[in-house]
């Protein structure tokens, strides 16, 4: 092969190493999809895998023709390396294996599979990026300009109408989750005010406006932990500024310009921080000027709220379940040694989550929810990877702050125009960097914030070219470096078919889910199977095939085939079977379990029997949920069991003292074995204590 032929192969797949990185950047960010289960953070995920191994494939071929296996040794190598093998070992030891390298299903971010991706795109960044990263900064935040505007746009109702959630009150643009928006807008913000700061004439004041655009942006989040990192951001901002002597008359003067726009546009707006608004916004000024009578009217025409009570009028503060959430990791994390050490398994906490909640969580406006993080990145991390993942993870932070720091101190000020190579673009870059670490300790990572985690240094590394000298390689003739090349084709064109099956799988799923859920049984039946045929390794996806299957038996035993109805209950209970030999401590499974033995109750007794062995399983890994032990007690009724089902519903009271279904159970019950004295103590009780205006509640107390 020519010298030539060598040299152009190379500089393709530069172009597609680099193409890759600016794709990545673009569409992670803005990709979401109506056909999947999960609309945001699988697109984004997917997007992640495929131009992963896009990237790495390239970088394969590279080396085989330039005969020579090359990787840039980096001031992080340790740290990266310890993170990973911490990972590693609590994945090899999960209590689910599959969650632990897939990551939950609807979350994805944070599996082994993701983790290695972003391990390879900071490798393949500091080794191969020879481009300007001012352009790729400066794409970013392009990006983010799309990203913003879509967001004022839902603020004004563009889309109020596509969903559940109220995204004209908290809005998530393209991002899927307000404090998820937030997080991404504060990382890149002091980039922008570093173009805004550093760039001349009008791209300044362009800089500036996209500075504006995106705090706008993030106050309509209404996110307080987003609003708590910028608040972060900007101290350290003037800080470093102010420290390393950045500031120019001019940039002084826009910068005071830019800050008073916004402070006047929060002033109006409010900050949705209680504590700051209370004092600081015009709403509270007119609240403070209104006339007393008038607001003592006010107060006395609203009906007030009993007192005494433990009815959940409105939803709970978030502190408060976040508090709860926080302590069922910390409950998950000191539950044996081994999850002392090493956890329960990467990315399992959804499944630890219900065995370790506390019981006062049931007295929330979220008891029922389903928690696949801890709400914060650092506890996810101690429950599910046990000390030495928290570990690695805290040294891999503090060693990327250390060369934050180092590279800060190199950095050059220049107050003449700048070109691409100005070194104090890392400052900003460190700046934006620290949010991340704020708004995690409030939430967690997602897709785009864990690929600034680790592309942010990189970026930094390649800038002030920090990383140390390949460690090479050398392929001893060009056979050698065919033969490698030919691997990296083939891999990235396996890779890529897998990724494409990964997606199409979900399509299948997700429209199959949705088709069962609206009767359309044969039709939801027809994409769930072929959705277990292109990811048969999938337990998610024979745990919907199961239920799909159950509903289909008893609708033929309504209508007389009964040949056709033991099929598919075999079949049912075929798919449930695969669905927990791969997953057996996912207790929705074991719920689904309990559906299917219950759909047939009518036809055997026996499969009450079977449908109550399946509930208690999953009591075992869930034992604080009042759902389970309120069927349990219904269970317990359908076998003539009345003296159990009383007392374990006794003991779903305890559980939660405010579930209504458990006390009108308790009532019929009572009535069910001759007690009318005991149903009517139960109807004062809720009366009483939860809800003395329940009106069925009253009449049936009244009779």
């Amino acid at each position: 092969m020519s010298k030539h032929i060598k040299s152009n192969i190379s500089e393709w797949c530069d172009r597609i190493i680099h193409g890759s990185f600016y794709l990545l950047f673009i569409l992670v960010p803005l990709i979401l999809t109506p056909w999947n289960y999960e609309l945001f953070e699988f697109n984004k995920m997917i997007v992640t895998y495929a131009l992963t191994v896009i990237i790495a494939s390239a970088w394969i071929v590279k080396m085989g023709i330039e005969q020579r296996v090359y990787i840039k040794r980096t001031p992080l190598d340790i740290p990266i390396l310890l993170f990973a093998l911490s990972q590693l070992v609590s994945s090899l030891f999960s209590m689910d294996p599959h969650v632990s390298w897939f990551g939950y299903y609807s979350r994805f971010n944070g599996g082994m599979l993701s983790i290695f991706s972003y391990i390879v795109l900071y490798y393949a960044f500091v080794s191969n990026w020879k481009g300007s990263v001012d352009r790729l900064l400066q794409t970013m935040l392009a990006t983010g300009a799309i990203v913003a505007t879509y967001g004022i746009l839902q603020r004004l109702g563009i889309d109020k109408h596509l969903w559940v959630q109220d995204v004209q009150n908290r809005v998530f643009s393209t991002l899927g989750q307000p404090n998820w928006l937030a997080a991404y807008l504060v990382a890149m913000m002091p980039i922008a005010l570093w173009y805004a700061l550093r760039e001349a004439s009008y791209r300044s004041y362009l800089f500036a406006s996209l500075y504006g655009m995106f705090f706008i942006t993030l106050l309509f989040t209404r996110s307080r932990s987003g609003i708590i990192a910028f608040g972060f951001t900007f101290v350290l901002y003037l800080t470093i500024a102010t420290m390393k002597r950045m500031w120019t008359t001019r940039s002084i003067a826009l910068f005071f310009a830019i800050h008073a726009v916004l402070i006047v546009f929060t002033f109006f707006n409010g900050s949705h921080i209680d504590q700051i608004d209370r004092y600081f916004s015009y709403r509270a000024i007119q609240e403070r000027l209104q006339p007393k009578q008038q607001e003592s009217t006010t107060t006395s025409s609203q009906p007030q709220q009993s007192s005494g009570t433990l009815l959940e009028f409105g939803g709970t503060d978030s502190g408060k379940i976040r508090r709860y959430v926080w302590e069922a990791a910390i409950r998950a994390w000191l539950s044996s040694q081994k999850t002392l050490f090493i956890g329960t398994g990467t990315e399992t906490f959804a499944l630890t989550f219900f065995q370790h909640k506390p019981i006062e969580h049931n007295l929330t406006s979220e008891w029922d929810f389903l928690y696949n993080k801890a709400h914060n990145e650092y506890l996810n991390y101690l429950a599910t990877t046990g000390a030495l993942g928290l570990g690695a993870y805290t040294i891999f932070l503090v060693g990327a702050l250390l060369i934050f720091g180092w590279l800060t101190h190199k950095a050059k000020i220049h107050h003449e125009k700048q070109h691409e190579t100005d070194s104090t673009i890392t400052i900003a870059i460190l700046i934006g960097w620290t949010s991340l670490l704020i708004t995690n300790f409030f939430g967690f990572s997602v897709v785009i914030t864990e690929l600034f985690l680790f592309l942010f240094p990189a970026i930094s590394i390649a800038t002030s070219q920090a990383a140390h000298r390949s460690l090479t390689i050398h392929l001893p003739n060009i056979i050698i470096g065919s033969i490698v090349g030919i691997i990296g084709t083939i891999a990235g064109t396996v890779g890529f078919i897998y990724i494409g099956t990964m997606w199409v799988g979900d399509y299948f799923f997700a429209k199959g889910s949705r088709l069962t859920r609206a009767g359309k049984l044969q039709e939801g039946y027809t994409n769930l199977v072929q959705a277990t045929l292109l990811r048969p390794k999938e337990p998610l996806y024979y745990d919907e095939l199961s239920l799909a299957l159950g509903s289909l038996a008893v609708v033929s035993l309504d209508v007389g085939n009964a040949t056709q109805a033991v099929d598919l209950t075999q079949k049912s209970l075929m798919a449930s079977d695969i669905a927990l030999s791969m997953s057996p401590n996912n207790v929705n499974f074991w719920k689904t379990r309990t559906k299917i033995y219950f759909s047939f109750a009518d036809i055997d007794q026996k499969f009450v029997h079977m449908a109550k062995e399946a509930l208690e399983k999953a009591q075992r890994l869930s034992p604080n949920d009042p759902k389970i032990s309120y069927n349990l007690a219904i269970l317990d009724g359908r076998l003539g069991n009345n003296a159990q089902a009383i007392e374990t519903l006794r003991k779903t009271i305890a559980m939660k003292p405010n579930y209504r279904d458990a006390y009108y159970a308790l009532y019929v019950f009572y009535k069910e074995v001759k007690q009318p004295e005991l149903a009517k103590t139960v109807l004062e009780e809720y009366l009483k204590t939860v809800d003395p205006n329940d009106q069925e509640f009253q009449s049936l107390l009244a009779k």
